[in-house]
């Protein structure tokens, strides 16, 4: 049952897998311009990645507030105001009437694999969202048996997202429809995130 209670968060953090970034928007390059393989070598290293971002990140949280209790604090005000920035960044997208879907032609599968895994692990998105996780969700830091299962299930959320989107986008057809919904998704999202960094610094106020 202790796996439902983590379902909130990792639905936060899929909706930041599916929406492009820096990850995502690699991933579909390689897959337009280098076929399936690629793609998925692609999904394979954003899994790995995102394994450790998420144990750096939840193991150096939840020692930061076994010894620093105010950190928490500190972290609802910087994951809100992280969030409003989310908020601004895909907002902006969704205005934006001149983006296209780029291809990177030529990727083996051990190219592709290594470029998208250092994408991820110098994506400062990812750092920002693991803040915005942590101060939203602070049970993915209560405990070890919490700690380990939300490692595991965001690292195959990660690679599964990923995955949809190399299956997708080896086929041509899927950009014309992605670029259909590119900007109200963004939109949407953008919204979402105001609401969440609205109620986090109203959080930090009441406390």
């Amino acid at each position: 049952m202790y796996l439902l209670n983590l379902l909130p968060a990792l639905g936060f953090l899929m909706i930041n897998v599916f929406v492009p970034g820096p990850n995502v928007l690699n991933t579909i390059a390689t897959s337009i311009g280098s076929g399936y393989r690629s793609g998925l070598a692609c999904a394979i290293a954003c899994g790995f990645g995102l394994l450790l971002w998420a144990t750096a990140a939840l193991f150096g949280a939840a020692v930061l507030f076994q010894q620093y209790p105010l950190a928490n604090k500190s972290l609802l005000t910087i994951g809100g105001l992280l969030l409003l920035y989310f908020s601004f960044k895909y907002i902006k997208r969704s205005l934006d009437q001149h983006e296209e879907l780029l291809s990177i032609q030529d990727q083996s599968y051990t190219s592709a694999f290594w470029k998208a895994l250092l994408v991820m692990m110098t994506n400062p998105k990812v750092l920002t969202t693991w803040l915005a996780v942590i101060a939203l969700f602070p049970i993915t830091t209560d405990g070890i048996q919490n700690i380990l299962s939300f490692i595991i299930l965001s690292a195959l959320a990660s690679f599964s997202g990923h995955a949809i989107f190399a299956t997708l986008f080896s086929s041509k057809v899927a950009s014309t429809i992605y670029l259909s919904l590119y900007r109200p998704l963004n939109g949407i999202v953008g919204m979402g995130f105001f609401f969440y960094g609205f109620k986090l610094l109203i959080r930090t106020l009441g406390a």
